[in-house]
């Protein structure tokens, strides 16, 4: 399984959670482990909210990104924002594996992800609108490391 691959199917995992497990620290992860590879997403805060996701090979962490959301407007439930949003990125694209597809849409709900860059180095918003009102923003960047 390429890098690719394996992020992919991390965030299916993990994304289709609607809560972390709590690290005792004011932050909570979701985790997801295959083989070699190994994903963390720590977060902290409600809204707003930050966090960092992290990707090891062999031991080595080769990805990282750093975000930072919240949401916007109160015109729809906090958890059918959520809702939508976990539907979202449960569908990653390959051009888009920073965080989602480049659009979405499901009924009242549309998602844009905005990427400069690619997967070895970006930087982008991500929005939520309901009935074409923004309702959530998260900014992030990140791109491959090494040791």
């Amino acid at each position: 399984m390429n890098f690719e691959e394996f992020l992919a199917l991390a965030r299916r995992e993990t994304y289709a959670i609607p809560d972390g497990t709590p690290l005792g620290d004011g932050t909570s992860h979701m985790a997801f482990d295959r083989g070699q590879w190994r994903y963390r997403d720590r977060y902290a805060g409600s809204n707003p909210y930050g966090g960092q996701e992290l990707v090891w090979f062999e031991d080595s962490v080769v990805w990282l990104k750093n975000y930072l959301a919240e949401v916007t407007s109160q015109v729809c439930p906090l958890d059918d924002i959520y809702t939508f949003q976990r539907l979202a990125l449960g569908q990653p694209d390959p051009g888009h594996l920073m965080r989602g597809p480049a659009e979405l849409r499901d009924g009242r709900f549309r998602y844009e992800n905005q990427i400069a860059g690619d997967i070895n180095r970006f930087q982008g918003e991500e929005f939520i609108y309901f009935d074409d009102q923004a309702v959530y923003r998260m900014i992030l960047h990140g791109g491959r490391v090494g040791s």
